[in-house]
């Protein structure tokens, strides 16, 4: 079965379609040339059949030439390329063509000959193969020849001033025409040459653009099997270190240091609770990795929540106890409608952080609601870092705090989600020592 879509199938038969008929028109093109040549031959037979006596003085060199002519005429009508194959093979049959109208107003009368329109038509022709200089040239060259035909050719019939003044006359102009037709020519030309440029462009164009959306698709599927390759790793990995952190941690509390504090087993335990939280910590990162590669930072799942409860399950997603926690809301007992899953995840995120920094002390977690907004601000006591710093926290890939193995992008996250629902976040130090992390949203 074909792969190909079934709009480039129509497309590509369009294109062939369009080019097999610009290929048909310009054989008729060429034929045009040889076919006028053909009814010249024909129209100057009838001309000696039909025509006046004057044109029949010389009759006998006149069907030579016209036989002459014939055989030439039906030359190129069986070959039309010959005549555009090179600009030599153009001059040569210009020349022919001169020659031979020449030859055909000499013996039909000369001066008087109504054969003289046949250079009108071999200017005409130049002008399709030859250049404007050289169509100008011919005309000039040509002129000059009949000149001299009118004047010396049946001078006994003919008054020297109606020779003279028929030479004269046309050649001016054979002029004249070779301008018109030269520039006409010249015109066509620049036109067929902007007309194939655009269209040499637009399929470059459409190539490229063709190119760049099938580089989007491959990068797009690349990007999606690292997606799930980075979801795969953390769901494989993060409950089994989840798992170990909390053993690790647990038999420390359960050993004691009092009395073991020399003991090579205390001390391994200790290594393995520090690797464990290693570990963690790396998976975190991981976490942060993934969230920012592709963020969801809008639910739109609105619901009605209790803020002190709120807090409290927000403090418990960031494993502090109850006892690590002073949450203090007003006014009591306030509810109100908001995004909870993503504003727990930024709550979480900032009190995790305030209680891994808090050095043994409780982080503070102070709300206030009223005029339609929620203001949330954590406290802690931990190490903070300078004013100067605050604008930048929330940059990407940004860690000024202390905690080793993290990728700098939780609150990066945490700012976009916030932005998300038409927030905003702010840090500064706290006096006394510590940082203050100020957050407010837009709530019902």
């Amino acid at each position: 079965m074909s792969t190909v879509p079934w709009w480039r199938s129509v497309r590509s038969s369009t294109i062939l379609q369009t080019d097999t008929f610009r290929e048909t028109d310009i054989r008729i093109v060429e034929r045009v040339p040889a076919s006028v040549r053909v009814g010249v031959v024909v129209s100057v037979g009838l001309l000696l059949a039909l025509g006046p006596d004057s044109v029949r003085h010389h009759l006998a060199i006149g069907l030579v030439w016209l036989a002459v002519g014939s055989i030439y005429a039906f030359i190129v009508f069986w070959d039309p390329t010959i005549e555009l194959r090179s600009i030599r093979s153009a001059s040569v049959v210009t020349g022919l063509d001169s020659v031979l109208s020449l030859a055909i107003i000499a013996c039909t009368g000369g001066a008087s000959s109504v054969a003289v329109s046949l250079l009108f038509l071999v200017i005409a022709a130049a002008a399709m193969r030859l250049s404007f200089v050289a169509t100008v040239a011919v005309s000039m060259a040509l002129g000059g020849a009949y000149f001299l035909v009118a004047v010396l050719m049946d001078a006994g019939q003919t008054s020297s001033a109606i020779r003279m003044q028929s030479g004269l006359w046309w050649p001016v102009y054979l002029v004249f025409t070779a301008a018109l037709t030269g520039g006409f020519a010249l015109l066509t030309e620049r036109a067929t040459r902007a007309h194939s440029d655009a269209r040499a462009q637009a399929i470059a164009e459409r190539a490229a653009a063709e190119e760049e959306r099938d580089l989007r698709a491959r990068l797009l599927k690349s990007y999606e099997a690292q997606e799930t390759g980075l979801h795969v790793i953390l769901h494989e990995f993060r409950t089994p270190i989840a798992s170990l952190k909390a053993l690790t941690d647990n038999l420390v509390e359960r050993t004691g240091t009092a009395a073991a504090e020399d003991d090579d087993s205390w001390t391994s335990l200790r290594l393995l609770a520090a690797h464990a939280g290693h570990l963690s910590s790396m998976m975190d990162a991981l976490g942060d990795v993934a969230a920012s590669r592709r963020p969801t930072f809008s639910t739109g799942r609105r619901r009605v929540v209790d803020i002190e409860e709120f807090l409290y399950a927000a403090g418990d997603a960031a494993g502090l106890a109850d006892s690590e926690l002073q949450i203090t809301v007003t006014p009591p007992g306030a509810q109100s409608r908001l995004d909870a899953q993503l504003l727990r995840r930024v709550i979480t995120n900032l009190v995790e952080n305030a209680g891994r920094h808090s050095r043994g002390t409780p982080v503070e977690v102070v709300a206030r609601l009223g005029r339609g907004r929620l203001r949330v601000m954590i406290l802690d006591r931990g190490p903070g870092f300078p004013a100067e710093l605050a604008p930048i926290v929330t940059e990407r890939f940004v860690s000024v705090g202390e905690r080793r193995g993290t990728a700098g992008l939780g609150l990066w996250i945490a700012d976009q989600i916030v932005q998300s629902l038409d927030g905003r976040i702010r840090f500064r130090p706290r006096s006394g020592g510590g940082l203050v992390a100020c957050l407010e949203v837009p709530v019902d």
